[in-house]
């Protein structure tokens, strides 16, 4: 994408490897050369320098010098011998000896950290790694001692069911995220299982498991975060549970989830974005990451998320301001802070669409930022860069006297910060700091503009109050409008909350106001107003409309010209997410960019049904955006209907690795002997529209699967033998694809055209389709092959079939008989389905009509494939005519004429299938059906008039 796009305009296809945001923090590299050493000699005095805080531990602890050089990481054995060092080894001083040991591991530590950084030994990526390291071994440490010491006194915790029971703590914040600061608090919430139930009773009386939990997560907080004759351990901040301090400390996992569903809020799922297990139970913390994971990423595009974003973000602004943090690296204006909105904002309003934003990693949400496309390179790298340098200076004021400090220190404390970050001076120190600030907040601006509400004109305002009201300025308003009439009927029976009672309030009057400066026909009004109607209880899409002005002229144009488009966009309101988009009927996405889109739901393995909602929503999105590129002629019928072939080819490939997943699951997997590596043999075979590349935008797909014989049985303890494993397997594809999401189904799928029909097994062994092709075929089923293609799974299986096909296409074919079979189908068609139905048919069945023209070229194929096998090079049908002028089949007029007929047939069958009867068919040449029905005569044979 060429443009920075807003994370309010998505302005790209949808679906998004992904990573799971529940997955422990990852050490995804900033990028960026690491720094130049300084000379061994050099190092102690530089590092006192810089920082007091580490001078002051080497002054009393002088052994430490040895060894910090070293590149050492942490671990829970060292913490447990930190902590036997650090006292008398008597029960009555477990809890002391634990607190004089955490600290003393944790400065030492520290001391290391430090030192690596400021003599350029260690980049931010390792300081990050090693200071959450360190969090996390902490945490862990004292929530087992204290553990142990209340079951000593009354106990383990017992589950109603005699289970034990552990409590799980989730990091958030820069905790979460695995980007800790040198002196940054640790963010927790504590979670417990509930249920009821209680200790089992130890040296003292038993406990209810909460209190048993209370008073652990109390023990955890005052060893990490009191402050002794040692010092401190982390700060500890547990606030951001729900409803803060008022609640009790620890909250059992079905009462978070209850919260969360109905009453969590925007600031909340900000928060939780980084969210992840950090110690304790992590079974239970990823049951609790998937329980919160539909609050915190909505499967549409959350536009009332943006009101709570653009407050938040105005919030921390004012706030700076207020209390003079202009010179705060973090909050204030090109800050840090911001840098991370910019990410989160992302995530919030896409990571439900995009797995691959689903991740408490700020890295890795910039990489996905960039996978996707949402910002330019240059951007992105250029962010990277000045979140490195404030990371570090950040990290170096605080390595001064470790303190939790963001803000530009004065004095001899500048002087040493300026040597720190390798400046001349402290002139050039604020020099370099103010630079990368403008530039952060320049950028941020340029993403975030700040874009003004459209304020409806008060007269406008006053009709739309006057109408609910349905006093005589309501009548006058709405008299000869039946549309708006029926419209207003129907709303006084919605029951709308208030907060879905003021959007409609600042939607109703832009929306009138355009539709009076319009000349809209009744139909185009009730489809506008269906809309209204049908998102005014999901109001987070009135606000998408009144935030995006021209997504709300999109709609209006689009619902004028297309009954197919409004449709869709009613039933499926999350489509007006593609409105906001300015690209929208201009990008089109690759087959390859739609297979990208489909590995990323499928790597998020967040199950199969929110896999599925995904795909979904992406078959609605492309379909949408190709039927729009079609009506402002940037496609025309034949681009449209490869479009719509890519889009199902991509899906088919995702559903059957989908449908795999689950079976091998269930009955293990099957590993052919070759070719090597490519699992089962499976093969997904597309005839019809599909295999010809020429769906259209309600195809049904017309489709067979194969696999290779001599396959071994399944592995795992429930095996199958290699034909129910793919029968169960195909079973299930077809079940993904017909399955109902909340965004629709994908597909209806017909497997009629497998050999024997419905009477025939659903999956058959290559060798067996051979033998009924060449040994059984009807002759009808070979015109079908003529179109069939391999377009899923198993590539040597698929290979396989277009050597079949080629060889059964290949045998010579007796004329009369090709002629009387293709005359005598081309009848029954004729009979059973007349002219056709519908607008599409008169284009497709009617004589002198795509069918017609389809025939003569199988006609061709089938008869001259024998001498010319090139004309097999191709399942479509022009390309296969284009080869039947080059072997000499047909004459370069007649092949000339149907061309053109095909072409504007299927500009009109296209155009029709989203706009109705509209007359106006840009590119739609004049066809003279006589013309296709003479050479169908003259190639095929005469075909009797249905009576």
């Amino acid at each position: 994408m060429s443009t920075a796009v807003p994370p309010d305009h998505p302005g790209h296809t949808p679906a998004a490897p992904a990573r799971p945001g529940a997955a422990a923090a990852e050490a995804t590299p900033w990028g960026g050369a690491p720094p130049e050493p300084l000379p061994a000699d050099r190092r102690a005095d530089h590092v006192r320098a810089c920082s007091p805080f580490v001078a002051g531990l080497l002054d009393r602890h002088p052994a430490w010098l040895d060894g910090l050089d070293d590149r050492i990481a942490p671990t829970a054995e060292d913490l447990r011998s930190a902590i036997a060092a650090a006292g008398p080894d008597s029960e009555d001083h477990t809890i002391d000896r634990l607190n004089r040991g955490l600290r003393e591991f944790r400065n030492h530590q520290m001391a290391r950290i430090i030192w690596r950084d400021l003599c350029g030994l260690s980049d931010l990526d390792e300081t990050f790694a090693a200071l959450t390291r360190l969090a996390e071994l902490c945490l862990d440490a004292a929530l087992d001692a204290h553990f142990e010491r209340l079951v000593g006194k009354h106990g383990e915790p017992l589950g109603p069911d005699g289970e034990s029971q552990r409590l799980t703590v989730i990091g958030l914040g820069k905790f979460g995220g695995g980007e800790l600061n040198l002196s940054s608090d640790i963010d927790i919430i504590f979670c417990i299982p509930g249920g009821g139930g209680e200790t089992a009773g130890g040296s003292g009386r038993p406990l209810a498991n909460d209190a048993f939990f209370i008073r652990q997560a109390r023990g955890v907080i005052a060893s990490l975060s009191d402050v002794t004759a040692e010092g401190f351990c982390f700060r500890v901040d547990t606030r951001l549970r729900p409803y803060g301090d008022a609640s009790p400390l620890c909250t059992p996992l079905a009462a978070l989830e209850q919260y969360y569903q109905r009453e969590g809020r925007d600031w909340e799922r900000y928060a939780l974005i980084k969210a992840r297990p950090v110690a304790g139970d992590h079974e239970l913390g990823k049951e609790l990451m998937q329980l919160i994971r539909p609050f915190v990423y909505r499967r549409y595009i959350d536009f009332s998320a943006i009101e709570a974003l653009q407050n938040m973000h105005a919030s921390v602004r004012e706030d700076a301001r207020r209390k003079e943090r202009l010179d705060d690296i973090k909050r204030g204006p090109g800050g840090i802070r911001e840098i991370e909105f910019l990410a989160q904002c992302f995530q919030i309003l896409r990571g439900g669409r995009e797995p691959v934003l689903q991740t408490p990693s700020l890295a890795a949400t910039l990489d996905a930022i960039g996978e996707l496309e949402l910002l330019e390179p240059g951007q992105l790298d250029a962010l990277r860069a000045d979140y490195v340098f404030l990371r570090q200076l950040e990290n170096r004021i605080q390595a001064l006297h470790d303190q939790q400090e963001h803000r530009m220190p004065h004095g001899d404390d500048r002087g040493r910060l300026a040597r720190a970050m390798g400046c001349a001076d402290t002139e050039h120190l604020e020099r370099r700091t103010a630079e990368v600030r403008q530039r952060v907040e320049e950028r941020f601006r340029g993403i975030f503009p700040h874009r003004p509400e459209a304020e409806p004109d008060s007269d406008w305002s006053e009709r739309w109050r006057a109408m609910q009201f349905g006093d005589e300025a309501a009548a006058d308003a709405s008299e000869g409008d039946p549309s708006l009439q029926a419209f207003l009927r129907a709303l006084s029976r919605r029951a709308l909350s208030q907060r879905a009672r003021r959007r409609l309030d600042r939607l109703m009057p832009l929306l009138l106001r355009r539709l009076a400066e319009r000349s809209l026909d009744e139909a185009t009004l009730n489809r506008i107003y269906d809309l209204i109607l049908a998102i005014s209880q999901r109001s987070a899409y009135l606000v998408l409309l009144v935030q995006n002005p021209a997504a709300l002229n999109r709609m209006i144009d689009l619902f004028a010209r297309s009954a197919w488009i409004a449709e869709k966009v009613t039933r499926f309101p999350a489509l007006l997410d593609e409105l906001i988009d300015p690209s929208l009927g201009r990008q089109i996405p690759t087959e390859e960019e739609l297979g990208q889109s489909v590995n990323r739901l499928l790597a998020a393995g967040q199950g199969a049904e929110a896999v599925l909602d995904g795909l979904n929503y992406l078959r609605l999105a492309i379909t949408l955006r190709i039927a729009v590129a079609l009506l402002q002629d940037n496609l025309r019928g034949e681009g449209a209907q490869t479009g719509l072939a890519g889009l199902a080819a991509a899906v088919l490939r995702g559903v059957l690795e989908l449908a795999a997943g689950e079976i091998e699951q269930r009955h293990g997997r099957i590993d052919t002997p070759e070719p090597e590596g490519t699992g089962n043999s499976l093969a997904i075979i597309a005839y019809g529209s599909l295999g010809a590349f020429e769906p259209g935008f309600d195809s049904d797909l017309d489709i067979v699967f194969l696999f290779r014989s001599g396959d071994p049985p399944s592995g795992g303890a429930r095996s199958l033998p290699a034909e129910r494993y793919y029968a169960r397997l195909a079973q299930r594809t077809l079940s993904f694809l017909t399955a109902m999401t909340p965004s629709g189904r994908l597909y209806a799928v017909d497997t009629r055209l497998r050999p024997n029909g419905r009477a025939g097994s659903l999956v058959s062994s290559v060798e067996a389709f051979s033998e009924y092709q060449e040994k059984e075929a009807w002759t009808w089923e070979l015109q079908a092959l003529t179109r069939a293609r391999a377009i899923a799974g198993n590539p040597s299986t698929g290979a396989a079939f277009e050597a079949i096909r080629k060889r059964v296409l290949s045998q010579p074919r007796d004329a009369d008989k090709l002629q009387t079979d293709l005359t005598e189908m081309r009848a029954r068609i004729q009979r059973e389905h007349g002219e056709g139905q519908d607008t599409s048919g008169r284009a497709k069945l009617a004589r002198g009509g795509l069918i017609d023209i389809e025939f003569i070229i199988q006609r061709g194929v089938l008869e001259s494939a024998c001498d010319h096998p090139e004309v097999l090079r191709s399942t479509a049908s022009l390309e296969q005519l284009h080869s039947l002028v080059e072997c000499g089949w047909i004459g370069a007029e007649e092949a000339a004429s149907l061309e053109r007929a095909a072409r504007g047939l299927r500009q009109s069958r296209m155009w029709r299938a989203v706009t109705g009867d509209d007359p106006e068919n840009p590119h739609g040449e004049a066809v003279d059906p006589d013309v296709v029905r003479s050479i169908f005569e003259a190639r095929v044979g005469p075909l009797a008039e249905p009576t």
